[in-house]
């Protein structure tokens, strides 16, 4: 498939943001609905994270596997497949209750939701842009999900909030389980119609063979390593701001509506930051802007923390708008994740290969967030906790921008250079 640019793939673009959106309302919705769930369930803050930690520790370890199928295998199978497998999964939800059924249950979207899924939906979304769009490729990706995340969101709140009212929160969670479940298993049939085939194979008609040795290489890529590490620090903040919504109604005392919605605020905020996020990087510099995705994630961190010592209105307002900041630097700094791979060098062939290694490691808060938080909050009771695990938060965005800037003084520079020499020259040879 060459790459034609996003103006004739924007709505390829769009139907994988859809994909990449509602497969994702499973493993997740728990959040949202934190203490409903919880109670449902019985299930301690320690098990909220373990549940947490199954799906994160399964998929983590399924992310390098999953970039060799993403550069071996049709990517249009592996999307339907994992949509189908995850929907299934949902239904088994229905059935089997019990903390180690669910267990294994988070387990199985690990698989399906990352393994088969993810590495194949980004390699496909980075040949949908030429080389000086990408950061812009991913962040309408990211924006695009941001969007149908708050569509799907608000039909999940309706389902919830009919039954909330009649006092039936439990037929609730088990009404945005049905919608879960149902979703994706609706979108994989839409998609063996209206989705086109992307060109993975050879023009011989082999796959791509994918060899120890190019895993090795990749292996051994500074710039991937790097790439982790800008990764692990700015998704610490996608796997801990769920916790929000607990701290805002159990130290701050507001009511759980209200609460909930500080963490649905971060769905509406992401259109606009991943999306300006990817402009502006390609713009200004991925290095610049995702450092100043992590100093608003900083600054936001600030004032959360600070929040609980104010009073009355101010109190919810500083929270909110601590919270409005923090999730617009998030997903500024979401959205830019792979696109630093084309910038630091890293080859096509073997770019599923690279966002599989990053993605295992990168991706490892999904495993270590919620098991801290929750053995963080069961051990240190009341605000404290909060205030330590938030803490936590904070050096992580420290350590971002201070990574950030380093980036954009290396890898950053020297590809900006390329390009000043490639368009130098380019406009040497017409004339």
């Amino acid at each position: 498939m060459e790459k034609t640019g996003i103006k004739k793939n924007f709505f390829t673009i769009v139907l994988l943001s859809f994909a990449g959106s509602i497969i994702y309302g499973l493993p997740y919705f728990r959040s949202y609905y934190y203490d409903a769930y919880q109670e449902l369930y019985h299930l301690t803050n320690v098990q909220m994270g373990l549940l947490g930690s199954a799906y994160g520790l399964l998929g983590v370890f399924s992310y390098i596997l999953g970039g060799v199928l993403a550069d071996k295998f049709k990517a249009k199978k592996l999307l339907i497949m994992s949509m189908v497998a995850t929907g299934l999964g949902g239904l088994l939800h229905l059935v089997f209750t019990d903390f180690k059924a669910l267990f294994i249950i988070y387990g199985l979207w690990g698989f399906t939701s990352l393994l088969t899924f993810w590495p194949a939906l980004m390699k496909i979304v980075r040949i949908q842009g030429t080389e000086e769009e990408q950061s812009r490729a991913y962040g309408i990706f990211e924006g695009g999900r941001g969007v149908f995340n708050a569509a799907h969101l608000a039909v999940a709140t309706a389902i919830f909030g009919i039954f909330e009212a009649k006092a039936l929160p439990a037929l609730g969670i088990k009404g945005i389980i049905i919608f879960y479940s149902v979703a994706p298993i609706i979108v994989a049939v839409i998609f063996i119609f209206i989705l086109k085939e992307p060109e993975t194979i050879k023009s011989d008609g082999k796959a791509e063979k994918v060899s120890w040795s190019q895993i090795a290489k990749v292996l051994k890529m500074p710039v991937v390593w790097f790439v982790v590490c800008l990764m692990f620090t700015s998704y610490v903040f996608n796997m801990s701001s769920y916790y929000f919504t607990p701290y805002a109604s159990n130290v701050i005392g507001t009511s759980a509506v209200v609460a909930a919605v500080l963490t649905v605020l971060a769905q509406y905020a992401r259109p606009f930051a991943s999306t300006i996020g990817g402009f502006s990087a390609d713009r200004f510099g991925k290095g610049e802007i995702m450092a100043g995705g992590f100093f608003l994630m900083a600054a936001g961190m600030v004032a959360v923390l600070g929040a609980s010592r104010l009073s009355g209105s101010t109190q919810m307002v500083v929270m909110v708008v601590a919270c409005i900041i923090i999730y617009v630097g998030m997903f500024s700094n979401f959205g830019l994740y792979f696109s630093f791979l084309t910038e630091g060098g890293v080859p096509l062939e073997v770019s599923g290969i690279a966002i599989g290694v990053a993605s295992t490691f990168g991706y490892l808060p999904e495993v270590l967030c919620p098991l801290i938080a929750g053995k963080t909050l069961d051990v240190y009771e009341g605000a404290k906790g909060y205030y330590i695990y938030f803490t936590f938060m904070l050096v992580m965005a420290v350590l971002g921008l201070v990574l950030s800037v380093i980036w954009s003084r290396t890898y950053g520079k020297r590809y900006k250079e390329r390009m000043r020499q490639e368009k130098a020259a380019e406009a040497g040879g017409k004339k």
